[in-house]
């Protein structure tokens, strides 16, 4: 409610532990304030990554924050410990679930530093073109002559 001018899309929990009460928490935000928020179960990958391109940061603990935000070059304030021990790029930022903590890490995303940063992060989970290298790789590798493992019959006689 502090930032101004800020519209806020919520996606809602899985079925992770009380998620339902996070997600009553949710609707009844968005229920009070309609014209700056906005709530779905599921945006569907498409929409999802779509809305990526238009937001300023994301807020939580998803690992959505972790895998396709550093694609976008959006900043990720990740909250808590959910994530922890995971690659992480240097568009996240690490905070404790308290307002204090979450309220430094706002304005440490609108940085100018930190902006600097997210024009050269670097997803540490590739680049989404995986398939394309794999593909590229197998037709230009030689299969010629690939010997097939020997099979051998331990097979007792009596």
């Amino acid at each position: 409610d502090e930032l101004e001018k800020t519209n806020i899309i919520f996606t809602k929990t899985n079925s992770d532990t009380d998620g339902k009460i996070i997600n009553l928490m949710i609707d009844e935000y968005t229920f009070k304030n309609p014209k700056k928020s906005i709530a779905f179960t599921s945006m569907g990958q498409l929409n999802y990554l779509s809305a990526l391109k238009h937001i300023d940061m994301i807020i939580g603990n998803s690992s959505s924050g972790l895998l396709e935000a550093p694609s976008f070059k959006v900043g990720t304030i990740n909250i808590g410990d959910r994530q922890q021990g995971r690659l992480k790029a240097k568009s996240v930022i690490d905070c404790l679930p308290d307002k204090k903590s979450i309220d430094e890490a706002i304005k440490r995303v609108y940085s100018s530093d930190f902006q600097k940063i997210l024009k050269n992060v670097k997803n540490p989970y590739g680049d989404g073109y995986a398939s394309e290298k794999i593909i590229s790789v197998l037709k230009n590798t030689s299969l010629d002559n690939i010997l097939k493992k020997p099979f051998f019959d331990i097979s007792f006689k009596t």
